[in-house]
């Protein structure tokens, strides 16, 4: 596996994929990364759905913003809060964030591309998913092989966004 802050410093949003599948193995290892994440009381609020059919991903592209990503993509990751497991709103959005950012390290350092699609929150986009009662959708995860290179992003200075108190 890659460095850490070598995966960190070169993730980037892919937004274009090939039509190249992702293996199940790969895919178990996003999943098993995002269920490690760290969560208060060990509650693990996350839940995650895999959608592989082509008729799902087609219906999440009809409801989704930037629908083309979830079309080329050969999977989408829904990621679900279960508010039953959770304890408190804003830790479990947390939660949640630290649970993404290592599903998307991980799908970086397998080669694959993803970009993490937010304000997605749709009790239609819920109900292609099958989120259960106490599920709330929290993002959705385009997941594939890149068709193309990311540019490098701006990324605003540390001194901008620092201080010592």
């Amino acid at each position: 596996m890659a460095d850490l802050l070598q995966l960190i410093q070169t993730r980037r949003s892919v937004r274009a994929f090939t039509a190249a599948p992702v293996s199940r193995a790969q895919i178990e290892k996003i999943l098993n990364a995002g269920r490690l994440a760290p969560s208060g009381k060990n509650t693990q609020p996350w839940r995650f759905v895999v959608v592989e059919s082509a008729g799902k991903r087609e219906a999440l592209a009809k409801l989704a913003p930037q629908a083309g990503m979830i079309k080329t993509a050969p999977l989408t990751l829904a990621v679900l809060c279960d508010r039953d497991a959770g304890y408190d709103e804003l830790k479990d959005a947390q939660e949640i964030g630290a649970a993404i950012e290592n599903i998307l390290l991980t799908v970086h350092s397998l080669g694959l591309g993803a970009c993490w699609m937010g304000k997605t929150r749709n009790v239609d986009i819920e109900r292609v998913v099958g989120a259960g009662e106490s599920e709330e959708l929290m993002a959705l995860i385009p997941i594939g092989h890149p068709a193309e290179d990311p540019d490098e992003t701006d990324r605003l200075p540390l001194e901008r966004i620092t201080r010592f108190v």
